[in-house]
């Protein structure tokens, strides 16, 4: 199954090509949510976190406090510059994932 609906310029791994997909998710969901911030709406209830599973999808099973700041400012920098639209939001979330699994 091809979790990713634009086409693939490398075969990955399906773990991480699962990862890549999540990290889509993360940041469709956090940009979603900053422009709900902005209208002085809150839906941060709502908002899910799915930081434990893509950390460990990259290897990173048991992370430090300093490991979730650098997962939480990689997702809110990338969220907040991504443009509308599949590739920028493909784009974004592989480059997400090679700074987490250089990390990890």
């Amino acid at each position: 199954m091809n979790l990713i609906s634009s086409s693939h310029l490398v075969n990955l791994p399906r773990e991480s090509d699962l990862c890549i997909f999540l990290i889509r998710e993360e940041l469709k969901s956090w940009k979603f949510f900053n422009y709900l911030r902005q209208t002085d709406l809150d839906g941060s209830m709502y908002q899910m976190d799915l930081s434990e599973a893509i950390l460990s999808l990259v290897g990173i099973t048991d992370p430090a406090d300093e490991v979730y700041d650098f997962y939480y400012d990689l997702i809110e920098k990338h969220s907040t510059e991504m443009k509308p639209g599949s590739m920028d939001i493909t784009r974004r979330a592989m480059m997400v994932w090679g700074e987490l699994v250089g990390r990890g």
